[in-house]
């Protein structure tokens, strides 16, 4: 849970690790495949349950292959703006000793 992430809503991020061989057919294999169709699943199976609460739902699915979902990138990049926007390096302090 994140508290006051989207719009003063908290957000619930639901981390998901697949495996890209589950479920793996004679088909071609595609890579991050199984893991956007988990990806899927998840926004089907919980997003109203979410959405009721007043909650925001964020997935963060990977694989073991290093695939990251778009919405685990996205997620990723908003946090690295916050702790660029929040942390205080010492070069950016601009202090002579």
């Amino acid at each position: 849970m994140v508290y006051g992430w989207v719009g003063g809503k908290h957000a619930c991020v639901n981390l998901t690790e697949v495996s890209p061989l589950v479920g793996l057919t004679a088909e071609t294999f595609t890579v991050g495949q199984t893991a956007l169709k988990v990806a899927s699943s998840k926004v089907t199976k919980h997003e109203k349950t979410y959405s009721i609460n007043q909650h925001a739902f964020i997935l963060f699915t990977f694989d073991t292959f290093d695939f990251l979902a778009p919405e685990a990138v996205s997620l990723q990049q908003r946090v690295q703006k916050v702790m660029n926007n929040n942390i205080v390096s010492p070069r950016a302090m601009n202090v002579v000793f």
